[in-house]
């Protein structure tokens, strides 16, 4: 028989195979920058994987790399999520601010620091659910904090690119500004979301913000449907506007 988590895997399953679905052809929709619609496919796998990986653990528990996949999938996993908002910056940055190097070099900086954040966490995550004594938990502990306190900065970055480029909508494309739109909708659903995850890693006795064998009503709430609402907007963004090739060469040309 089924438990709540091995359900709400299932759930995942659903929603996350037609969400790749329409990912996919956002990527074949708006060929460059392919960036956004390449990580938002790649997160969509991964919530497919983590669904079925889930539901391996729920029927051996005891397995290791079980559980090791499984809170890598479910924490870490999360990130190809946000790093999807970099993507979108980078449709913003290819189509209206080609020349400002400074502003293209930081975010530059932001990928690496996403990249340091996500390695951390990785490897702090595979201590903590593998360890084999008490100073392989304390150092695993202490890498993935230390990757949280990465991913805050960075996050704290995308809000100053936020404010950077609404600063100068008059100089922006209708795609651009609608660009904007969907991620500040999104921010939201990902603060909730990544304070699901300081929970849980702040306050491991806590079964309410355990993954695996918690809560299932914390979880749903303050993981699934945060993702899942992130996601819809970043679809919909992607179909929302025009095809960014096309648009660009239209909106160079009336400026020109």
């Amino acid at each position: 028989m089924l438990n709540d988590h091995s359900k709400a895997s299932i759930a995942q399953i659903v929603f996350y195979a037609p969400a790749l679905a329409l990912a996919v052809i956002l990527r074949h929709r708006h060929g460059r920058p392919r960036m956004p619609w390449v990580i938002l496919s790649l997160f969509c796998i991964i919530r497919i994987a983590c669904g079925i990986v889930v539901i391996l653990h729920e029927n051996k528990p005891r397995d290791v790399g079980l559980i090791v996949a499984s809170f890598i999938l479910l924490n870490a996993g999360v990130f190809p999520l946000i790093a999807a908002t970099i993507g979108f910056l980078r449709i913003v940055t290819a189509m209206d601010i080609k020349s400002n190097s400074k502003l293209r070099s930081a975010l530059i900086f932001t990928r690496i620091l996403f990249l340091a954040g996500a390695v951390l966490l990785i490897a702090g995550g595979s201590l903590v659910a593998n360890y084999k004594n008490q100073s392989d938990m304390s150092t695993g502990m202490k890498l993935v904090k230390a990757g949280y306190v990465v991913i805050v900065v960075f996050i704290a970055c995308l809000l100053g690119f936020q404010a950077v480029f609404s600063s100068r909508r008059n100089v922006l494309s209708p795609s651009s500004l609608t660009v904007l739109k969907g991620i500040l909708a999104a921010m939201p659903f990902i603060a909730v979301r990544i304070t699901y995850l300081f929970l849980s890693v702040y306050h491991p006795s806590d079964d309410r913000w355990n993954d695996l064998s918690g809560a299932i009503g914390p979880f749903v709430v303050m993981v699934l449907l945060m993702e899942y609402v992130v996601v819809g907007i970043y679809i919909t963004t992607g179909f929302l506007i025009p095809v960014i090739g096309k648009q660009a060469e239209r909106f160079q040309q009336d400026s020109s």
